[in-house]
């Protein structure tokens, strides 16, 4: 692993910042091609500096984890050989661990059919993304049957949030990509350590 400090000051700022977080019992490892550089930035958002860089197939430890305005999960993360610290997207690591943690699933339609169901359950500040691809102008339907406190929120493939709530939706897509379908606990009920289990159908028509 190489590093691209910014200036002493800022460095400090970083680590002063991390030591405060709370430990996870989870570990990750970089997704990428062996060698593949995998930005390591200074605060969730794509916008910000990069302080180093990992590699695929890296280890790191998992301190914390935030769900971003762009609509990804991003995970503040340590090497262990070096201690360097920072933000990676949720899409550019797998996570492993023993708290549960959160996911990603990309969906895919069986032939002739033009809806899938997913099911789960999740606690605290874990949530479950479902991604498929989608064409301008489809319209894009997510029913859900859940116990309560759970959130539905839909994200276009620039990561605008078109739908945040508890209700079935549908809505007529204007841009062609990624679709993330996420569920997830009410913020407000994240650290009463409730579980929620739901019933997802994500159609396309």
């Amino acid at each position: 692993m190489k590093f691209k400090y910014g200036s002493a000051v800022m460095t400090a700022l970083v680590i002063s910042f991390a030591t405060v977080l709370p430990a996870f019992a989870e570990t990750g490892t970089i997704q990428g091609t062996p060698g593949s550089r995998v930005n390591i930035r200074q605060s969730p958002s794509t916008n910000a500096s990069v302080q180093h860089y990992g590699v695929g197939g890296d280890r790191v430890n998992i301190l914390n984890q935030t769900n971003a305005p762009d609509g990804y999960r991003w995970y503040f993360v340590e090497f262990p050989s070096s201690g360097a610290r920072g933000w990676i997207r949720g899409d550019l690591l797998s996570v492993s661990g023993t708290s549960g943690g959160s996911s990603s699933q990309r969906i895919s339609f069986a032939p002739g059919t033009s809806a899938a169901r997913v099911g789960g359950r999740v606690q605290g500040t874990q949530s479950r993304d479902y991604i498929l691809g989608v064409g301008a102008g489809q319209t894009l339907s997510v029913s859900t049957i859940t116990t309560s406190y759970l959130q539905v929120q839909v994200f276009d493939p620039n990561g605008n949030n078109l739908y945040s709530g508890s209700r079935n939706w549908s809505g007529v897509l204007n841009r062609s990509g990624d679709y993330r379908v996420r569920m997830r606990l009410v913020p407000e009920k994240q650290q009463s350590g409730i579980t929620g289990e739901y019933s997802l159908t994500i159609g396309v028509r």
